[in-house]
Order: structure tokens, then sequence, then C-alpha cells
């Protein structure tokens, strides 16, 4: 499976599967300074919310990528790994 087909697989269930754990767009973008940090300094997993709205969002899932590579450039890391991490962590099953 490459990359576009678990993206895809990922907007279906979100489209056709249950609504929960809901973030909104607010919501999230108000948690994403510490979800980046807390993914690049520890590689914790995104939170459920965090998957299933990006999954969804493209406005969100293209933010949360330049502020990933924003960040990793801050921590002297390379920001195309960074965004890498963060879409396997979106696309996470």
């Amino acid at each position: 499976m490459n990359s576009r087909d678990a993206w895809t697989g990922a907007v279906l269930a979100q489209a056709f599967g249950p609504f929960e754990p809901w973030l909104s767009c607010d919501e999230c973008f108000a948690r994403s300074d510490s979800v980046v940090d807390d993914l690049l300094d520890h590689n914790v997993p995104l939170p459920a919310g965090f998957r299933a709205h990006l999954a969804g969002c493209a406005a969100c899932r293209d933010e949360m990528a330049s502020l990933t590579e924003l960040a990793a450039v801050d921590r002297g890391m390379d920001p195309t790994d960074a965004r890498e991490r963060l879409s396997a962590h979106i696309h996470r099953t």
C-alpha cells in the first residue's frame, strides 16, 4: 500500500466511521504547538482526535505540516524527516 492509498483509507474511515473523538479546527490550532513538541521531542503519537481531524481536514493538515517543519528547523532537525514523521502518525492504523 502506498501513502496515497493510506491517505484515501484514512479519509474514507473518517467519512464513514464514527466521528468520535471529534476535534474542531479551532481546537486543533490551539493545541498544535504542544502536539508538535511531543511528536518531535518524544515521538509521542498524535492524540486520536488530532489523527481523525487531520486525516479529513486538508487546511489543518497543511498547517500542522508547516508548523512541524518550522519546529524541526528550530531543533536542528531535517524538516522533511519531521514532515514524514507527522504523516506517518496521521496515517497510522
